[in-house]
């Protein structure tokens, strides 16, 4: 097991140092691009190669008709060695009799509990489902809060294709939510910025809705989740945080946005 884990590993370090030299050769594209060169070595870890290779040899191996098995004839054997008749007429001698004896009880066998043996395979397996246990406590403790923050939010008038609405906690204007999302700005960010740059703050989180930037970000989660004892898993999330943020921001500066405004 520990072997098949390692071989996936390094197999899905190839692909992130794949991804990497081809982000280093499309730096002058767009972030768009790159963010889906690193979700691709990301989702990597998901599938192993073992799985794929199955996959494809079912698919690529031909259905061959069923072979019928060869007929077996049975022959009747032609003539019996001894006749009941001869058995019939055997002798009885003193000899031949045969006299029972007691059976004598066998002594009852004692069991002796085996000791308790903890190999070092279900040791990392305790080890890492306890780490991946606490991963997820941590994202359910933050989701319990946001959904606090959403309960307590005020929704405001604004035409969007999604909900808005103001928290009186202090936080960073974000989208929540995959099903249901709802772009949550802090109460008073209106009387901070102007109008223009209230609509650049609300184009910004838009595209990550148009992006299903949320829904991503959960399938990375779930690699942080399952591989969180490899560095390069979340090395791989501040990359991919890195290039969904840069991809949002060229796309509101695209959209005719003042940059130095919108960099304020």
């Amino acid at each position: 097991m520990i072997a098949l884990l390692l071989n996936h590993l390094w197999q899905s370090s190839l692909c992130v140092a794949g991804a990497g030299l081809l982000a280093l050769a499309l730096h002058r594209n767009g972030a768009h691009a790159r963010f889906w060169l690193w979700f691709a070595a990301s989702t990597k870890f998901l599938v192993p190669f073992a799985a794929l290779t199955a996959i494809s040899a079912h698919f690529l191996t031909p259905v061959l008709p069923p072979v019928p098995a060869p007929a077996v004839i049975s022959m009747a054997p032609l003539a019996q060695p001894f006749s009941a008749v001869s058995l019939a007429a055997a002798p009885v001698t003193p000899a031949s009799v045969s006299i029972a004896t007691p059976a004598v009880p066998a002594p009852p066998r004692i069991t002796v509990p085996a000791a308790v043996h903890l190999d070092l395979g279900s040791v990392l397996l305790a080890l890492w489902f306890a780490g991946s246990l606490v991963i997820a406590l941590r994202w359910l403790v933050r989701w319990s809060r946001v959904r606090a923050l959403l309960r307590q939010a005020v929704s405001v008038p604004v035409d969007a294709p999604i909900a808005v609405k103001f928290s009186s906690s202090r936080l960073e204007p974000g989208l929540v939510g995959i099903l249901k999302p709802v772009i949550l700005l802090p109460q008073g960010i209106e009387q901070q910025l102007s109008a223009v740059e209230l609509k650049a703050v609300l184009a910004h989180e838009l595209c990550h809705w148009r992006r299903h930037d949320n829904l991503l970000a959960a399938v990375h989660m779930l690699v942080e989740a399952l591989f969180w004892f490899f560095p390069l898993v979340w090395w791989l999330g501040a990359r991919l945080n890195a290039e969904r943020e840069r991809a949002c921001d060229e796309s509101v500066l695209a959209a005719g946005n003042d940059p130095q405004m919108y960099a304020e």
